[in-house]
């Protein structure tokens, strides 16, 4: 066979595909050839062709399609004149798609539907792809493979092993509150959905929503003793992956035959917690976290009203809580003329919109719960307090990782007093080259100018603030603090290096590459594409390489207008002589908070990535002590929709819903518990700004 010729664009892409039409052809020589590296797809419109692979013949007529793999020995005989379509694919980049593991049919025969589809994308492609890039190229092969996995791609193994199911079991039971449909299943483990569900029944000698049901019936009841009756029967349906209470009642009727032993292990219908009505002003990403609170719980919590200026977003909340246009406002002062009633406003404006949302609805009389950082100075978080208390109003400040189960736990180990009386706290968060980059480096927050935060304000109070409440039997005395940006600045950009990552020689190696990280890997779309105003899904590639051509987010990242720090160090003092260190890092491979706690008579240390922790304490009979493993995954009360934060951002919905209730929380993160670490915040800048050690008393003298 004959290379075929490879085009390179002005993208300084090589072609990864190719695609050929022939009309009527009666002889061999005048069909078109494909390469020797790639795939091929013949797809035969009219006529008649007999194939000869591996010295099996086959005969192919319309909608009929024949697959060549790379090297293989094969004959083609044209019985009848033939036309059709040519694709050749290279076959590195199919099998990163498809993956390695899947074998490919040596034939297709179309359905009717399945010709039509592909006709319409190959003859929209055919005038096209000699100029299409690296990523339209890739969605072609997407939307190709799409069609041809519907039409019976991919063979279908003859067995399968007991080993591949003790996986799936094992999958079933880690991530039962979590989508697990057959379809996803199947797909997850490289099956037909069909054969996946009959090599499961004949296996398990059960269906696979049977057995699905069974194990989130068995792990409802284990949350509901495990957390004692202080959630109700909907919150632990919902937390073990039941969708409804009718869906549910019916598996359990099958698990235990008794509808009521459940109902009397969980609490009873609602217990005390009473709906809530809440109101959202700044309906971004953090705004619509903690809404869909109302979607998870219905009978806990309403949206009845949501404050944003983009029109687009505003159909958004519509849509998704069912509002009506009077309760869409286009500022806070709109909202605040109607004063409707709720019981909390949720802030979740951008930072340097804090400070004067949050004393106009504190001055209006409402609860409100307020996006971490509050502010970025002592004298207005002094304020928001004062004028809290002067209105009598409730603030919850959004310190979500309190909320989460790992810290809680370790929480819970400290105020047992297993491990003694605090001697030193160690914490460090590294944060992840696509998180910081997005956020600090082009995004929003990359400036102090722009969102009036520094690095360890705008990511770490979170930090600060859990440092303080895990050692809240002290207070703060003494911090110091050094840093530096040194690694995304003008000097390290490499030499010929251009002004946007689109056209730069360096593009394709750079671990910073706009064009990497925002269309490769599609780190954090919901912040990138967001000016967009459509959902990301639906967004083009053409349109985002035009927006990556001229936006900050396709600036190069040493150069794009930031100036806050990538590392951080802070040192904290505590009057009962406790000692805490943390550590900051922006741009890290790996994103993790790690920790590790001394006491006098016992120690924590874990990773949060890992959900669990070791607590070693003092044990007479050896040397290093006896250690235990507290292990949390399962307290992750949560769907994979509503994972972030570990759990805290369901979490934090939900104490804060039971506290309006009456029902106490130890995490709870009311204002006047979360100010010291805001001190903490402010005196690490002060000090590492002057070069000095600042006392926590200089910080609160000049507002008190």
């Amino acid at each position: 066979m004959k290379k075929t010729e490879k085009v390179t664009t002005d993208f300084k892409w090589n072609q990864i595909i190719g695609i050929s039409a022939f009309e009527n052809v009666t002889e061999f020589e005048d069909l078109p050839q494909g390469g020797p590296n790639e795939v091929n797809f013949l797809m035969v419109t009219k006529g008649e062709i007999s194939c000869l692979v591996r010295k099996k013949a086959s005969r192919y007529t319309e909608r009929d399609m024949f697959v060549i793999h790379p090297f293989e020995s094969w004959e083609v005989e044209i019985v009848q004149a033939v036309s059709g379509y040519l694709v050749s694919i290279d076959q590195d980049s199919l099998f990163k798609i498809v993956g390695e593991n899947k074998k490919i049919n040596e034939s297709i025969k179309l359905t009717e539907d399945g010709l039509e589809r592909l006709l319409s994308l190959l003859t929209e492609s055919i005038e096209k792809y000699r100029e299409y890039n690296n990523y339209q190229q890739i969605g072609f092969i997407n939307n190709f493979i799409g069609v041809l996995s519907e039409e019976n791609l991919f063979k279908e193994d003859t067995e399968v092993t007991d080993t591949l199911f003790d996986k799936v079991k094992r999958y079933i039971e880690e991530h039962y509150n979590e989508d697990l449909s057959l379809s996803f299943l199947a797909q997850k483990f490289g099956y037909n959905a069909k054969y996946f569900s009959t090599a499961f029944n004949k296996l398990f000698g059960v269906k696979l929503r049977t057995y699905i049901n069974y194990i989130r019936v068995k792990k409802s009841l284990e949350i509901a003793k495990k957390i004692g009756g202080c959630y109700t029967i909907d919150e632990v349906i919902f937390c073990s992956g039941f969708n409804s209470r009718e869906t549910y009642y019916r598996a359990l009727k099958k698990y235990k035959q008794d509808i009521g032993s459940a109902q009397e292990l969980v609490g009873g219908e609602n217990g005390s917690r009473v709906k809530k009505q809440v109101a959202i002003v700044g309906y971004g990403n953090r705004g619509q976290v903690y809404g869909d609170y109302a979607l998870d719980m219905p009978e806990e919590m309403e949206v009845i009203g949501v404050v944003d200026p983009n029109k687009y977003k505003q159909g958004i909340a519509k849509e998704r809580y069912g509002l009506s246009d009077s309760q869409l406002f286009d500022s806070l002062e709109e909202f605040l003329k109607v004063h409707p009633k709720c019981d909390l406003v949720i802030n979740a404006t951008m930072d340097q919109l804090h400070y004067s949302t949050a004393i106009d609805i504190l001055n209006a009389g409402y609860d409100m719960m307020l996006e971490k950082p509050i502010v970025n100075n002592t004298e207005e978080l002094f304020e928001i307090e004062r004028v809290a208390k002067q209105n009598n109003c409730k603030v919850f400040v959004c310190h979500v990782l309190r909320y989460a189960p790992y810290y809680r736990a370790i929480k819970d180990v400290i105020n047992s007093g297993e491990i003694g009386e605090i001697m030193t706290i160690e914490m460090n968060e590294h944060v992840c080259t696509p998180h910081y980059l997005t956020s600090f480096d082009r995004g929003k927050w990359r400036s102090e100018d722009i969102s009036g935060s520094g690095f360890l304000l705008a990511k770490c109070c979170h930090d600060l603030d859990l440092m303080c409440w895990l050692n809240s039997d002290t207070v703060p005395h003494k911090v110091a603090s050094i840093g530096s940006r040194s690694q995304f600045v003008r000097e390290k950009m490499p030499q010929g290096a251009t002004e946007f990552c689109f056209d730069c020689p360096y593009e394709r190696g750079c671990q910073y590459s706009a064009f990497r990280q925002y269309m490769d890997l599609k780190a954090m779309p919901f912040l990138v594409w967001d000016s967009f105003n459509k959902p990301y899904e639906e967004i083009t590639d053409e349109e985002k390489i035009e927006f990556l051509r001229k936006d900050n987010y396709g600036r190069c990242a040493y150069i794009a207008g930031g100036n806050l720090l990538d590392r951080q160090s802070v040192v904290v003092t505590f009057e009962n002589g406790s000692c805490c260190t943390f550590m900051l890092v922006g741009g890290s491979l790996k994103a993790e908070r790690g920790i590790r706690i001394v006491g006098t008579h016992g120690e924590i240390e874990g990773k949060l990535s890992e959900e669990k922790f070791s607590l070693r304490k003092f044990d007479k009979n050896t040397f290093d002590g006896s250690v235990q493993i507290i292990d949390l995954k399962g307290d992750v009360l949560s769907t994979a929709r509503i994972n972030a934060h570990n759990g805290g951002d369901f979490a934090i919905m939900h104490d804060v819903i039971g506290y309006l209730n009456g029902i106490e929380s130890p995490s709870i993160s009311e204002l006047e518990n979360s100010i010291d670490g805001y001190l903490c915040v402010f005196a690490a800048e002060k000090a590492r700004k002057e070069e000095r050690i600042v006392k926590i008393d200089e910080i609160k003298d000049k507002n008190q």
